[in-house]
Protein backbone atom coordinates (compact mmCIF):
# COMPACT_ATOMS: atom_id res chain seq x y z
CA UNK A 1 0.00 0.00 0.00
CA UNK A 2 1.89 3.13 -1.22
CA UNK A 3 2.26 5.99 1.27
CA UNK A 4 1.67 9.58 0.19
CA UNK A 5 3.18 12.46 2.16
CA UNK A 6 1.17 15.67 1.85
CA UNK A 7 1.52 18.77 4.03
CA UNK A 8 3.05 16.80 6.90
CA UNK A 9 0.42 14.04 6.78
CA UNK A 10 0.83 10.47 5.61
CA UNK A 11 -1.95 9.06 3.46
CA UNK A 12 -2.33 5.41 2.54
CA UNK A 13 -3.67 4.79 -0.96
CA UNK A 14 -5.91 1.75 -1.09
CA UNK A 15 -5.60 -0.71 -3.95
CA UNK A 16 -6.67 0.97 -7.17
CA UNK A 17 -7.34 4.28 -5.40
CA UNK A 18 -6.13 7.56 -6.88
CA UNK A 19 -4.19 10.11 -4.89
CA UNK A 20 -7.09 12.55 -5.21
CA UNK A 21 -9.59 10.01 -3.87
CA UNK A 22 -7.26 9.25 -0.95
CA UNK A 23 -7.06 12.95 -0.13
CA UNK A 24 -10.82 13.42 -0.30
CA UNK A 25 -11.42 10.29 1.78
CA UNK A 26 -9.30 11.86 4.53
CA UNK A 27 -11.27 15.11 4.31
CA UNK A 28 -8.45 17.16 2.74
CA UNK A 29 -9.78 20.19 0.89
CA UNK A 30 -8.12 20.24 -2.53
CA UNK A 31 -9.60 21.63 -5.76
CA UNK A 32 -10.89 19.28 -8.44
CA UNK A 33 -13.63 19.22 -11.05
CA UNK A 34 -13.96 16.50 -13.71
CA UNK A 35 -11.90 13.74 -12.02
CA UNK A 36 -11.04 12.35 -15.45
CA UNK A 37 -7.85 14.19 -16.39
CA UNK A 38 -9.57 16.62 -18.73
CA UNK A 39 -9.82 19.93 -16.87
CA UNK A 40 -6.48 19.87 -14.97
CA UNK A 41 -8.13 21.72 -12.07
CA UNK A 42 -6.60 19.28 -9.55
CA UNK A 43 -2.93 19.63 -10.60
CA UNK A 44 -0.39 19.05 -7.82
CA UNK A 45 3.42 18.90 -7.63
CA UNK A 46 5.52 15.84 -6.91
CA UNK A 47 8.58 16.67 -4.78
CA UNK A 48 9.89 13.12 -4.29
CA UNK A 49 9.14 9.90 -6.13
CA UNK A 50 7.81 9.40 -9.64
CA UNK A 51 4.10 9.51 -10.51
CA UNK A 52 2.87 6.99 -13.11
CA UNK A 53 3.04 8.08 -16.74
CA UNK A 54 -0.77 8.09 -16.95
CA UNK A 55 -0.88 10.88 -14.37
CA UNK A 56 1.22 13.13 -16.63
CA UNK A 57 -0.12 12.18 -20.05
CA UNK A 58 -1.26 15.20 -22.04
CA UNK A 59 0.37 17.82 -19.80
CA UNK A 60 2.52 20.52 -21.35
CA UNK A 61 6.26 19.85 -21.21
CA UNK A 62 6.79 22.84 -18.91
CA UNK A 63 4.34 21.40 -16.37
CA UNK A 64 5.97 17.97 -16.45
CA UNK A 65 9.39 19.57 -15.97
CA UNK A 66 7.97 21.41 -12.96
CA UNK A 67 6.90 18.13 -11.35
CA UNK A 68 3.19 18.56 -12.00
CA UNK A 69 0.86 15.60 -12.32
CA UNK A 70 -2.88 14.87 -12.20
CA UNK A 71 -3.79 13.27 -8.85
CA UNK A 72 -7.17 12.17 -10.22
CA UNK A 73 -5.31 9.80 -12.59
CA UNK A 74 -2.45 8.95 -10.24
CA UNK A 75 -2.76 5.43 -8.82
CA UNK A 76 0.73 5.25 -7.31
CA UNK A 77 3.03 2.24 -7.36
CA UNK A 78 5.55 3.75 -4.92
CA UNK A 79 5.72 6.32 -2.15
CA UNK A 80 5.37 9.98 -3.16
CA UNK A 81 5.85 13.33 -1.47
CA UNK A 82 3.51 15.84 -3.05
CA UNK A 83 2.48 19.46 -2.60
CA UNK A 84 -0.12 21.93 -3.78
CA UNK A 85 0.64 23.73 -7.05
CA UNK A 86 2.80 26.83 -7.03
CA UNK A 87 0.18 29.40 -8.01
CA UNK A 88 2.90 31.84 -9.05
CA UNK A 89 3.80 29.59 -11.99
CA UNK A 90 0.52 27.80 -12.64
CA UNK A 91 -1.92 30.72 -12.45
CA UNK A 92 -1.73 34.25 -13.78
CA UNK A 93 -3.97 37.23 -13.17
CA UNK A 94 -6.49 38.60 -15.64
CA UNK A 95 -8.65 41.72 -15.46
CA UNK A 96 -12.34 41.79 -16.30
CA UNK A 97 -12.67 44.12 -19.32
CA UNK A 98 -16.41 43.67 -19.77
CA UNK A 99 -19.37 41.51 -18.85
CA UNK A 100 -22.39 41.46 -21.14
CA UNK A 101 -25.68 39.64 -20.73
CA UNK A 102 -26.40 37.83 -24.01
CA UNK A 103 -29.51 35.93 -22.89
CA UNK A 104 -31.50 35.57 -19.65
CA UNK A 105 -28.90 33.20 -18.14
CA UNK A 106 -25.91 33.56 -20.48
CA UNK A 107 -23.11 36.11 -20.13
CA UNK A 108 -20.12 37.06 -22.25
CA UNK A 109 -17.08 37.64 -20.05
CA UNK A 110 -14.05 39.35 -21.61
CA UNK A 111 -10.71 39.12 -19.78
CA UNK A 112 -7.37 40.81 -20.35
CA UNK A 113 -4.56 38.45 -19.23
CA UNK A 114 -1.54 39.91 -17.47
CA UNK A 115 0.67 38.23 -20.10
CA UNK A 116 -0.04 36.95 -23.58
CA UNK A 117 -1.72 33.54 -23.56
CA UNK A 118 -0.50 31.16 -26.25
CA UNK A 119 -3.61 29.14 -27.11
CA UNK A 120 -5.31 27.51 -30.07
CA UNK A 121 -8.96 28.18 -30.94
CA UNK A 122 -11.22 25.62 -29.29
CA UNK A 123 -9.13 25.25 -26.12
CA UNK A 124 -10.27 26.17 -22.60
CA UNK A 125 -8.85 27.88 -19.53
CA UNK A 126 -9.43 27.32 -15.81
CA UNK A 127 -10.77 30.27 -13.85
CA UNK A 128 -10.16 30.34 -10.10
CA UNK A 129 -11.89 32.31 -7.36
CA UNK A 130 -10.10 33.54 -4.22
CA UNK A 131 -11.46 30.65 -2.15
CA UNK A 132 -9.90 28.08 -4.51
CA UNK A 133 -13.04 27.09 -6.46
CA UNK A 134 -11.99 26.31 -10.04
CA UNK A 135 -14.09 25.83 -13.18
CA UNK A 136 -13.21 25.37 -16.84
CA UNK A 137 -14.51 27.71 -19.57
CA UNK A 138 -13.91 27.39 -23.29
CA UNK A 139 -12.43 30.25 -25.28
CA UNK A 140 -14.52 31.87 -28.01
CA UNK A 141 -11.69 34.19 -29.06
CA UNK A 142 -8.70 33.95 -31.39
CA UNK A 143 -5.05 34.36 -30.30
CA UNK A 144 -4.72 37.61 -32.26
CA UNK A 145 -7.58 39.13 -30.23
CA UNK A 146 -5.32 39.15 -27.13
CA UNK A 147 -8.49 39.51 -25.02
CA UNK A 148 -10.12 36.27 -23.86
CA UNK A 149 -13.84 35.80 -24.50
CA UNK A 150 -15.80 33.29 -22.39
CA UNK A 151 -19.50 32.37 -22.52
CA UNK A 152 -20.86 31.60 -19.05
CA UNK A 153 -24.24 30.03 -18.35
CA UNK A 154 -25.54 31.00 -14.92
CA UNK A 155 -26.92 28.11 -12.85
CA UNK A 156 -29.12 28.98 -9.87
CA UNK A 157 -26.79 27.15 -7.51
CA UNK A 158 -23.64 27.13 -9.60
CA UNK A 159 -20.73 28.00 -7.34
CA UNK A 160 -18.70 29.93 -9.89
CA UNK A 161 -21.20 30.78 -12.62
CA UNK A 162 -23.49 32.54 -10.15
CA UNK A 163 -20.53 34.51 -8.78
CA UNK A 164 -19.48 35.54 -12.29
CA UNK A 165 -23.00 36.59 -13.26
CA UNK A 166 -23.99 38.34 -10.01
CA UNK A 167 -20.82 39.62 -8.34
CA UNK A 168 -17.95 39.97 -10.80
CA UNK A 169 -17.54 43.50 -12.17
CA UNK A 170 -15.46 45.34 -14.75
CA UNK A 171 -12.01 46.06 -13.37
CA UNK A 172 -12.01 43.07 -11.01
CA UNK A 173 -9.11 40.62 -11.17
CA UNK A 174 -9.39 36.85 -11.44
CA UNK A 175 -6.84 34.06 -11.73
CA UNK A 176 -6.58 31.85 -14.80
CA UNK A 177 -4.49 28.87 -15.86
CA UNK A 178 -4.09 27.03 -19.13
CA UNK A 179 -4.75 26.77 -21.96
CA UNK A 180 -5.79 23.12 -22.09
CA UNK A 181 -7.74 20.85 -24.42
CA UNK A 182 -7.30 19.23 -27.82
CA UNK A 183 -10.62 20.06 -29.50
CA UNK A 184 -8.75 22.07 -32.13
CA UNK A 185 -8.49 22.22 -35.91
CA UNK A 186 -5.65 20.28 -37.56
CA UNK A 187 -2.55 22.36 -38.27
CA UNK A 188 -3.03 21.73 -41.99
CA UNK A 189 -6.51 22.79 -43.17
CA UNK A 190 -8.42 19.60 -44.03
CA UNK A 191 -9.84 19.44 -47.53
CA UNK A 192 -13.16 18.21 -46.24
CA UNK A 193 -16.48 19.52 -44.98
CA UNK A 194 -16.33 21.06 -41.49
CA UNK A 195 -19.33 20.28 -39.24
CA UNK A 196 -19.71 22.19 -35.96
CA UNK A 197 -22.50 21.13 -33.59
CA UNK A 198 -23.09 22.95 -30.30
CA UNK A 199 -25.64 22.89 -27.52
CA UNK A 200 -25.98 25.88 -25.20
CA UNK A 201 -22.69 27.59 -24.41
CA UNK A 202 -20.91 24.81 -26.26
CA UNK A 203 -21.09 27.44 -28.99
CA UNK A 204 -18.11 29.24 -27.40
CA UNK A 205 -15.28 26.90 -28.49
CA UNK A 206 -16.95 26.26 -31.85
CA UNK A 207 -17.21 30.00 -32.50
CA UNK A 208 -13.44 30.18 -32.05
CA UNK A 209 -13.00 27.26 -34.46
CA UNK A 210 -15.39 28.85 -36.96
CA UNK A 211 -13.61 32.21 -36.94
CA UNK A 212 -10.26 30.41 -37.25
CA UNK A 213 -11.45 28.33 -40.21
CA UNK A 214 -12.85 31.38 -42.01
CA UNK A 215 -9.65 33.36 -41.39
CA UNK A 216 -7.50 30.56 -42.86
CA UNK A 217 -9.44 30.72 -46.11
CA UNK A 218 -10.33 27.89 -48.45
CA UNK A 219 -13.53 26.81 -50.13
CA UNK A 220 -14.54 23.72 -48.12
CA UNK A 221 -18.10 24.09 -46.82
CA UNK A 222 -18.69 24.80 -43.12
CA UNK A 223 -21.93 23.80 -41.38
CA UNK A 224 -22.75 25.16 -37.93
CA UNK A 225 -25.71 23.85 -35.89
CA UNK A 226 -26.61 25.50 -32.58
CA UNK A 227 -29.08 23.57 -30.41
CA UNK A 228 -30.89 25.39 -27.58
CA UNK A 229 -33.97 24.70 -25.46
CA UNK A 230 -35.62 28.00 -26.43
CA UNK A 231 -35.19 30.80 -28.95
CA UNK A 232 -33.55 32.89 -26.22
CA UNK A 233 -30.83 30.25 -26.03
CA UNK A 234 -29.68 31.18 -29.55
CA UNK A 235 -27.79 34.03 -27.98
CA UNK A 236 -25.64 34.82 -31.05
CA UNK A 237 -28.31 34.22 -33.69
CA UNK A 238 -27.98 37.64 -35.36
CA UNK A 239 -24.18 37.52 -35.26
CA UNK A 240 -24.09 34.09 -36.90
CA UNK A 241 -26.65 35.09 -39.53
CA UNK A 242 -24.44 38.07 -40.38
CA UNK A 243 -21.38 35.80 -40.69
CA UNK A 244 -23.37 33.50 -42.98
CA UNK A 245 -24.34 36.44 -45.19
CA UNK A 246 -20.68 37.44 -45.54
CA UNK A 247 -19.25 33.95 -46.16
CA UNK A 248 -20.79 31.88 -48.93
CA UNK A 249 -19.29 28.61 -47.66
CA UNK A 250 -20.88 28.94 -44.20
CA UNK A 251 -24.28 27.38 -43.55
CA UNK A 252 -25.73 28.13 -40.10
CA UNK A 253 -28.88 26.58 -38.60
CA UNK A 254 -30.46 27.20 -35.22
CA UNK A 255 -32.11 24.15 -33.64
CA UNK A 256 -34.88 23.74 -31.04
CA UNK A 257 -36.15 20.62 -29.20
CA UNK A 258 -39.60 20.42 -30.84
CA UNK A 259 -42.31 22.23 -32.76
CA UNK A 260 -42.98 23.17 -36.39
CA UNK A 261 -39.82 24.11 -38.27
CA UNK A 262 -39.63 27.86 -38.96
CA UNK A 263 -37.78 28.81 -42.11
CA UNK A 264 -34.39 29.20 -40.41
CA UNK A 265 -34.75 26.82 -37.43
CA UNK A 266 -34.43 23.03 -37.30
CA UNK A 267 -36.63 21.40 -34.67
CA UNK A 268 -35.75 18.28 -32.68
CA UNK A 269 -32.32 16.77 -32.18
CA UNK A 270 -33.22 14.03 -34.66
CA UNK A 271 -33.74 16.61 -37.40
CA UNK A 272 -30.36 18.10 -36.56
CA UNK A 273 -28.60 14.73 -36.74
CA UNK A 274 -30.42 13.73 -39.92
CA UNK A 275 -29.43 16.96 -41.63
CA UNK A 276 -25.82 16.97 -40.42
CA UNK A 277 -25.06 13.33 -41.20
CA UNK A 278 -27.30 12.51 -44.17
CA UNK A 279 -25.74 10.56 -47.04
CA UNK A 280 -26.01 13.61 -49.26
CA UNK A 281 -23.75 15.52 -46.87
CA UNK A 282 -20.90 13.00 -47.34
CA UNK A 283 -20.24 12.20 -43.65
CA UNK A 284 -17.21 10.08 -44.60
CA UNK A 285 -15.60 13.28 -45.91
CA UNK A 286 -16.40 15.40 -42.84
CA UNK A 287 -14.42 16.75 -39.89
CA UNK A 288 -16.88 16.99 -36.99
CA UNK A 289 -16.67 19.01 -33.75
CA UNK A 290 -19.35 18.62 -31.04
CA UNK A 291 -19.49 20.70 -27.85
CA UNK A 292 -22.00 21.21 -25.04
CA UNK A 293 -23.82 19.09 -22.47
CA UNK A 294 -22.26 15.67 -21.94
CA UNK A 295 -25.38 13.67 -22.84
CA UNK A 296 -25.93 15.73 -26.00
CA UNK A 297 -22.30 15.34 -27.05
CA UNK A 298 -22.33 11.59 -26.44
CA UNK A 299 -25.54 11.08 -28.46
CA UNK A 300 -24.32 13.12 -31.44
CA UNK A 301 -20.88 11.48 -31.29
CA UNK A 302 -22.46 8.04 -31.63
CA UNK A 303 -24.72 9.26 -34.42
CA UNK A 304 -21.74 10.64 -36.34
CA UNK A 305 -19.88 7.33 -36.13
CA UNK A 306 -22.95 5.36 -37.22
CA UNK A 307 -23.30 7.68 -40.21
CA UNK A 308 -19.76 6.86 -41.35
CA UNK A 309 -17.64 9.72 -40.02
CA UNK A 310 -14.12 8.41 -39.37
CA UNK A 311 -13.47 7.99 -35.60
CA UNK A 312 -10.39 10.20 -35.81
CA UNK A 313 -12.43 12.94 -37.46
CA UNK A 314 -14.89 13.36 -34.57
CA UNK A 315 -13.72 15.79 -31.89
CA UNK A 316 -15.74 16.40 -28.72
CA UNK A 317 -15.79 18.90 -25.87
CA UNK A 318 -18.39 17.73 -23.31
CA UNK A 319 -19.42 20.15 -20.58
CA UNK A 320 -20.71 19.58 -17.03
CA UNK A 321 -19.99 16.74 -14.66
CA UNK A 322 -18.07 13.82 -16.10
CA UNK A 323 -17.97 10.22 -14.91
CA UNK A 324 -16.79 10.22 -11.32
CA UNK A 325 -15.08 6.86 -11.53
CA UNK A 326 -11.70 6.92 -13.26
CA UNK A 327 -12.27 3.59 -15.01
CA UNK A 328 -15.51 1.70 -15.60
CA UNK A 329 -16.51 -0.75 -12.91
CA UNK A 330 -15.63 -4.31 -14.03
CA UNK A 331 -18.58 -6.65 -14.59
CA UNK A 332 -19.70 -8.61 -11.56
CA UNK A 333 -18.28 -12.17 -11.87
CA UNK A 334 -20.97 -14.68 -12.73
CA UNK A 335 -19.88 -16.91 -9.87
CA UNK A 336 -20.23 -14.12 -7.32
CA UNK A 337 -23.35 -14.59 -5.20
CA UNK A 338 -25.06 -12.47 -2.63
CA UNK A 339 -25.04 -13.82 0.94
CA UNK A 340 -27.57 -16.54 1.63
CA UNK A 341 -30.92 -15.33 2.94
CA UNK A 342 -30.37 -17.13 6.24
CA UNK A 343 -27.26 -15.03 6.81
CA UNK A 344 -29.15 -11.76 6.49
CA UNK A 345 -31.92 -9.95 8.24
CA UNK A 346 -33.94 -6.93 7.20
CA UNK A 347 -31.22 -4.68 8.63
CA UNK A 348 -28.41 -6.27 6.62
CA UNK A 349 -25.41 -3.99 6.52
CA UNK A 350 -24.61 -1.18 8.88
CA UNK A 351 -25.02 2.49 8.14
CA UNK A 352 -21.81 4.47 7.67
CA UNK A 353 -20.60 6.64 10.50
CA UNK A 354 -22.72 9.81 10.92
CA UNK A 355 -21.33 12.85 9.13
CA UNK A 356 -22.53 15.99 10.96
CA UNK A 357 -20.33 18.22 8.80
CA UNK A 358 -22.04 16.92 5.65
CA UNK A 359 -25.46 17.42 7.28
CA UNK A 360 -24.51 21.02 8.11
CA UNK A 361 -23.34 21.56 4.52
CA UNK A 362 -26.80 20.39 3.44
CA UNK A 363 -28.33 23.20 5.49
CA UNK A 364 -29.52 20.80 8.21
CA UNK A 365 -31.73 19.21 5.60
CA UNK A 366 -32.95 22.27 3.69
CA UNK A 367 -30.53 21.83 0.77
CA UNK A 368 -31.05 18.05 0.90
CA UNK A 369 -34.78 18.60 0.33
CA UNK A 370 -34.06 20.80 -2.69
CA UNK A 371 -31.63 18.29 -4.19
CA UNK A 372 -34.05 15.39 -3.68
CA UNK A 373 -36.86 17.39 -5.28
CA UNK A 374 -34.73 17.74 -8.42
CA UNK A 375 -33.49 14.14 -8.29
CA UNK A 376 -36.96 12.60 -8.17
CA UNK A 377 -38.42 15.05 -10.67
CA UNK A 378 -35.84 13.71 -13.12
CA UNK A 379 -36.19 10.09 -11.96
CA UNK A 380 -39.97 10.10 -12.54
CA UNK A 381 -39.43 11.54 -16.02
CA UNK A 382 -36.62 9.12 -16.90
CA UNK A 383 -37.70 6.10 -19.00
CA UNK A 384 -35.03 3.88 -17.41
CA UNK A 385 -35.72 4.78 -13.77
CA UNK A 386 -39.42 5.70 -13.64
CA UNK A 387 -40.69 2.06 -13.93
CA UNK A 388 -39.17 1.26 -10.52
CA UNK A 389 -41.51 3.82 -8.91
CA UNK A 390 -44.83 2.90 -10.53
CA UNK A 391 -46.42 2.05 -7.15
CA UNK A 392 -45.59 5.28 -5.34
CA UNK A 393 -45.76 9.04 -5.78
CA UNK A 394 -42.86 11.39 -6.29
CA UNK A 395 -43.53 13.15 -2.99
CA UNK A 396 -43.63 9.87 -1.08
CA UNK A 397 -40.31 8.80 -2.63
CA UNK A 398 -38.75 12.12 -1.61
CA UNK A 399 -40.03 11.83 1.97
CA UNK A 400 -38.76 8.27 2.41
CA UNK A 401 -35.33 9.05 0.97
CA UNK A 402 -35.04 12.21 3.05
CA UNK A 403 -35.78 10.30 6.27
CA UNK A 404 -33.30 7.57 5.36
CA UNK A 405 -30.49 9.96 4.45
CA UNK A 406 -31.14 12.12 7.50
CA UNK A 407 -30.68 9.03 9.67
CA UNK A 408 -27.49 8.10 7.82
CA UNK A 409 -25.99 11.60 7.98
CA UNK A 410 -26.98 12.42 11.58
CA UNK A 411 -27.27 9.04 13.33
CA UNK A 412 -30.82 9.90 14.49
CA UNK A 413 -33.15 6.88 14.53
CA UNK A 414 -36.03 8.33 12.54
CA UNK A 415 -36.34 6.00 9.53
CA UNK A 416 -38.76 3.12 10.05
CA UNK A 417 -39.03 1.90 6.47
CA UNK A 418 -37.17 -0.90 4.72
CA UNK A 419 -33.40 -0.73 4.49
CA UNK A 420 -31.82 -0.70 1.00
CA UNK A 421 -31.64 -4.51 0.61
CA UNK A 422 -35.31 -5.10 1.36
CA UNK A 423 -36.51 -1.92 -0.34
CA UNK A 424 -34.89 -3.04 -3.61
CA UNK A 425 -35.30 -6.81 -3.22
CA UNK A 426 -37.58 -7.20 -6.26
CA UNK A 427 -35.64 -4.80 -8.51
CA UNK A 428 -33.18 -6.19 -11.07
CA UNK A 429 -30.52 -3.48 -11.15
CA UNK A 430 -27.20 -3.71 -12.99
CA UNK A 431 -23.95 -1.98 -12.07
CA UNK A 432 -24.42 0.20 -15.13
CA UNK A 433 -27.92 1.29 -14.05
CA UNK A 434 -26.69 1.91 -10.50
CA UNK A 435 -23.95 4.17 -11.93
CA UNK A 436 -26.52 5.90 -14.16
CA UNK A 437 -28.62 6.82 -11.10
CA UNK A 438 -25.54 7.97 -9.17
CA UNK A 439 -24.55 10.28 -12.04
CA UNK A 440 -28.03 11.80 -11.96
CA UNK A 441 -27.74 12.43 -8.21
CA UNK A 442 -24.25 13.90 -8.64
CA UNK A 443 -25.50 16.24 -11.35
CA UNK A 444 -28.21 17.58 -9.04
CA UNK A 445 -25.71 18.05 -6.19
CA UNK A 446 -23.44 19.94 -8.55
CA UNK A 447 -26.22 22.21 -9.84
CA UNK A 448 -27.26 23.05 -6.27
CA UNK A 449 -23.71 24.12 -5.43
CA UNK A 450 -22.76 21.41 -2.94
CA UNK A 451 -18.99 21.59 -2.42
CA UNK A 452 -16.98 18.86 -4.14
CA UNK A 453 -15.64 17.34 -0.93
CA UNK A 454 -19.19 16.89 0.38
CA UNK A 455 -20.36 15.51 -2.95
CA UNK A 456 -17.59 12.93 -2.69
CA UNK A 457 -18.62 11.91 0.82
CA UNK A 458 -22.30 11.56 -0.09
CA UNK A 459 -21.45 9.53 -3.20
CA UNK A 460 -19.21 7.25 -1.12
CA UNK A 461 -22.25 6.51 1.06
CA UNK A 462 -24.31 5.67 -2.04
CA UNK A 463 -21.50 3.34 -3.14
CA UNK A 464 -21.54 1.53 0.20
CA UNK A 465 -25.03 0.19 -0.57
CA UNK A 466 -24.16 -1.15 -4.05
CA UNK A 467 -23.75 -4.75 -2.87
CA UNK A 468 -27.30 -4.77 -1.46
CA UNK A 469 -28.94 -3.22 -4.54
CA UNK A 470 -27.17 -4.58 -7.64
CA UNK A 471 -28.29 -8.10 -8.62
CA UNK A 472 -29.18 -10.22 -11.63
CA UNK A 473 -32.54 -11.47 -10.32
CA UNK A 474 -35.02 -10.66 -7.54
CA UNK A 475 -34.20 -11.87 -4.03
CA UNK A 476 -36.53 -12.55 -1.09
CA UNK A 477 -37.28 -9.96 1.54
CA UNK A 478 -35.82 -10.98 4.89
CA UNK A 479 -38.04 -10.48 7.91
CA UNK A 480 -36.60 -11.51 11.29
CA UNK A 481 -34.18 -13.81 9.50
CA UNK A 482 -36.92 -15.50 7.43
CA UNK A 483 -36.98 -15.29 3.63
CA UNK A 484 -40.45 -14.20 2.48
CA UNK A 485 -42.02 -15.48 -0.78
CA UNK A 486 -40.86 -13.50 -3.77
CA UNK A 487 -44.39 -12.64 -4.85
CA UNK A 488 -44.84 -10.85 -1.56
CA UNK A 489 -47.62 -13.10 -0.27
CA UNK A 490 -47.64 -15.85 2.31
CA UNK A 491 -50.34 -18.19 3.63
CA UNK A 492 -51.92 -17.96 7.04
CA UNK A 493 -54.84 -19.67 8.74
CA UNK A 494 -57.21 -17.33 10.54
CA UNK A 495 -59.03 -19.04 13.40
Amino acid sequence: MPTIEFEGRELDCREGESVLDAQLRRGINVPFSCKSGVCHACLQRCEAGTPPEAARAGLRASLIEGGYFMPCLCVPDDALRIARPDTRTLFRSAMVVSKERLAPEIYKLVLEPSAELNFRPGQFINLRRDDGVVRSYSLASLPQDFLLELHVQRFANGMLSRWIADDLNEGDEVEISGPEGDCVLPETPPQRRLVLIASGTGLAPLLGLLRHALARGGDSPIHLYHYAHSCAGHYLHATLQDLQARHARLNYRACLPAGPDPEDVLCAREALASRAFSAGMAPEQSEVFIAGGAEFVDALHKRALRAGVAPGAVHTDPFLLRELRKTPRPPRPAAEKLPAAADLDEGAGKDPQPDPELWAALGDGELLQQILQDVYTRVFADPRLAPFFHATTRQRAIEKQFQFLRQVFTGEKIHFGDRPRNAHHWMVISDELFDYRVRLIAQCMHEHGLAERFMERWLAIEESYRAHIVKAEPIPRIMNGVAMPLDGFGEATLD
